[in-house]
Parts: structure tokens; C-alpha cells; sequence
């Protein structure tokens, strides 16, 4: 949850749903087409905070989890700014506990990376999953959403590195923004008036569609998925436009197009891996790196974590996400990939220089190789370089619920948890706590 410009933004962090409430009561779906009609009136009271808050919670109170009861429940809300406005924060706390009457509040900074220390705790981050390790001295936690990534250092007796936390537009809708814009400018050098009249009213679910497609080819065909560059595709809002046509006796058109996949993977390479750009998600991740001490670096990497509904959405896309950002971390610190032929390493080095990186692009990160490089580790660590993976046996999708449900359970008699009996009614109490 965030608030920004006076208008509070939920996501369900499984890149499902997500809605938007403005302060004049209104529930906005994020795939209606009023969402774009949100108030831009910028919140700055208290006042205007509660008339925002309060339908939000007792619609989910009454309406979504059937409380009858609140005083007997808590609430942990887990708020994706690390400073939150003390505005938001009062209104929030006066908004649960005086006038829903809940029984206590636990509001935690900095969204899942304040508590995904409890989940990494009861994780096995050795490569092997039939050995254990002791628990890593760091961890890299990648939370890839709906609009946003966002990226930190955590390390154990603490949540998250604050001076770590890097936010990005990355996120699975911004990947596929960035791919709709490229099939638009495709086509504009095209004849084809289908394909043109297609991307003019093409619709991020369409582009979902060609990405779905393009996984399911690379999975049936990996010998020659890395040769395919066209791929056939059911259009929905071309079977939504059949459809209607099909109702008024109209001739009904053609639902099936043949897409090129490059637009795709070039949308791919520039929201996620190019290190070249500062919006990239390998961009944000070596930053990252970079802004924690220097001693927690090497582990960092070693044990980098995938969470996020756009992290299970792309699971699979090309070589995997995974791989494909391992591959771009080592070329952004310098390091040569392993097990590639002369023929790759020529066409690697082709592409780079067809992408004009600057030389101070890449010197950026050069001062991560010794990290990144496990050629260079003469200790037998299997950990060695980068390794990156999703927290199994645990959904990545949930990991926002699964360790905000663990922190919770565990800190239930913990001081942090605001209650109603706890604040004098005048405020001063609360107002001391929120300065903590």
C-alpha cells in the first residue's frame, strides 16, 4: 500500500488486481477505464486522509473478511514507503482504532522487505535443495510487482538496509507498456493495415497474450526457440471485437496474427536488463549492491531472491528470468559468461556495440567483478558469483502474505503493536509513538 498525490494505491502483489481509492469514496479498478479519471487534488490533512481511509477499511472489514467483531482482531498493514507521510500515518491509526475500533495496529515501513527476514529465515538458500546451509550473512530480495520493482539488502537481526531500498519501473505492466510501444512503432513502417488497425487499440491483455504465446513456444521447442522470430497469436480484443460482429451478422475478422517476437525481447532487454539504462531492473539491482557495506556485497549476490507476481509472469521467458539476469549482472561488472562459444561471445560483443555502451556505463560496476566472478573464488564455495533464485517450496506471488503472516504471529506481544487503550484520546499518546 502507498499513498501518493492523495491517492492510495493497493496492490495484491500477485500482479492479479490491483485498485485505487481517491478521496471522494471511489473504488477504481486498475483495468477500468475510469481509473484514468482519479483526482489529481493532492491530500495534505489529516481530515482528507480519514474520508480516504475509512470506506477503504470498513469496505474490507465488513465486506471482504466479515469482521463482527474488530476489537478482538489486529491488523498488520505492511506500507510500501519506508517514510511515511505523518499525516497518512495519524489518519491511519485514528481511522482503525477510534472509529473501526480494531483491537491493534502493526504498521511496518518499507512493504515486504520489512518483514521478509522471516520468511528467508526458514528458507534453504543452498543450490542444492537436498543440503542445507547456515543462514547467509546477506540476502538481495528482487520483488518484482504489477507497476514497480523494488530492491533491497537484507541482512539477519535486521529487516531490510535501508540506504539499500531502490524502487524502479520495471514491473510486469511497464514491461508490457514498453512492448506495446515497440509492435506500435513496428507497425507503422508496415503495410498491413490489419496489424496497424490491431496496435492502435491493442490493450496490455493483448500483449499478455503474446507473451504467453512466446513462453509456451521457447518450453515446446527449445532446440529452436532461440532461431524462432514470428509466433501465431489469438488477439483478445480481436476475439472481443469477432464476437460483436458475430452478434450484429457482420462479417466477422480475423482473430489469429503473426507477431514478430523481437519488439518483445528488445522490451525485455531494455526494462530489465540493460545496465546502461537507470531504469532498469539490473541497473537498480547492482545500485543496490553497491550501497550496502562493502562486506555484505559478496553475499548479497550470492543469495539473491525472486519475489513478486511480474517474477512468477516471467519465470520462463527466454532462458528463464533468473538466468537471462545472472547473464546481464556478470556482463555489467565486466565478467565473461561460462560455457559460451567464441561464435556467442562475437555476437554478445556485436550487440553491445550496436547498443553504443558507453565506456562509463561500463566502468559503472566494474568494482562488483571481483564478486560476481566465481573464477576468481579459490574456496569451493557452490555459492560463488551470482546466484539467483525464487523462494521455493514458497509461491513468489505470496511471499508478501507468507512473511507478513509470520511476522505477525511472531510479534504479537511485541511493544511496536499500537492499541486503542494505549493512545489517550486527545492524541498525545499516539503522537508519541508515531515519532518512534
Amino acid at each position: 500500500m502507498s499513498g501518493d498525490d492523495g491517492v492510495l494505491k493497493i496492490d495484491d502483489g500477485m500482479c492479479t488486481s490491483s485498485c485505487t481509492w481517491n478521496h471522494f469514496y471511489n473504488y477504481l479498478s486498475s483495468s477500468s477505464s475510469s481509473s484514468s479519471n482519479v483526482s489529481s487534488t493532492k491530500i495534505t490533512t489529516v481530515y482528507e486522509w480519514e474520508k480516504t481511509l475509512y470506506p477503504l477499511f470498513s469496505y474490507v472489514l465488513t465486506s471482504i473478511l466479515f469482521i463482527q467483531r474488530p476489537s478482538r482482531h489486529r491488523m498488520l498493514i505492511l506500507m510500501n514507503d519506508i517514510f511515511t507521510p505523518r499525516n497518512l500515518r495519524e489518519a491511519l491509526l485514528r481511522v482503525l482504532l477510534d472509529y473501526l475500533n480494531l483491537g491493534g495496529v502493526l504498521l511496518v515501513n518499507g512493504g515486504c522487505f520489512g518483514s521478509i527476514q522471516y520468511l528467508l529465515e526458514g528458507m534453504n538458500l543452498s543450490i542444492s535443495p537436498t543440503t542445507t546451509t547456515r543462514q547467509p550473512k546477506a540476502s538481495l530480495v528482487i520483488d518484482i510487482g504489477t507497476n514497480e520493482a523494488r530492491i533491497a539488502v537484507s541482512a539477519p537481526g535486521s529487516s531490510f538496509l535501508v540506504e539499500t531500498y531502490q524502487v524502479v519501473s520495471a514491473g510486469y505492466q511497464a514491461f508490457l507498456r514498453r512492448a506495446l510501444t515497440l509492435y506500435q512503432e513496428e507497425v507503422k513502417e508496415e503495410e498491413d493495415n490489419d496489424a496497424k488497425d490491431w496496435c492502435t487499440n491493442a490493450t496490455f491483455e493483448d500483449v499478455n497474450a503474446i507473451v504467453e504465446a512466446w513462453i509456451i513456444a521457447t518450453n515446446n521447442d527449445q532446440s529452436s526457440s532461440s532461431s524462432t522470430t514470428t509466433i501465431s497469436v489469438e488477439i483478445p480484443s480481436l476475439m472481443k471485437q469477432a464476437n460483436e460482429q458475430s452478434e450484429s451478422s457482420e462479417s466477422a475478422s480475423n482473430t489469429v496474427q503473426q507477431l514478430s517476437v523481437l519488439p518483445l525481447v528488445e522490451a525485455f532487454h531494455q526494462v530489465y536488463l540493460d545496465y546502461s539504462q537507470t531504469t532498469s531492473l539490473t541497473y537498480a539491482i547492482l545500485s543496490s549492491v553497491l550501497a550496502s557495506p562493502i562486506d555484505l556485497r559478496k553475499a548479497a549476490l550470492q543469495n539473491v531472491v525472486l519475489i513478486g507476481g511480474g517474477a512468477v509472469a516471467l519465470r520462463s521467458f527466454g532462458k528463464g528470468l533468473k538466468v537471462e539476469l545472472e547473464k546481464a549482472i556478470k556482463t555489467a561488472c565486466g565478467v565473461s559468461i561460462d560455457n559460451e562459444t567464441n561464435n556467442t561471445k562475437e555476437e554478445e560483443e556485436k550487440k553491445e556495440d550496436d547498443l553504443k555502451v558507453s565506456s562509463i556505463a561500463r566502468g559503472r560496476f566494474q568494482s562488483l567483478r571481483a564478486a560476481v566472478d566465481s573464477s576468481l573464488h579459490h574456496d569451493n564455495d557452490e555459492h560463488s558469483g551470482v546466484h539467483i533464485k525464487y523462494p521455493d517450496p514458497f509461491a513468489p506471488d505470496l511471499a508478501h502474505w507468507l512473511s507478513g503472516s509470520i511476522m505477525g504471529k511472531l510479534r504479537l506481544s511485541n511493544e511496536d503493536w499500537i492499541h486503542s487503550d494505549s493512545s489517550s484520546s486527545s492524541g498525545s499518546g499516539r503522537g508519541e509513538r508515531l515519532r518512534r
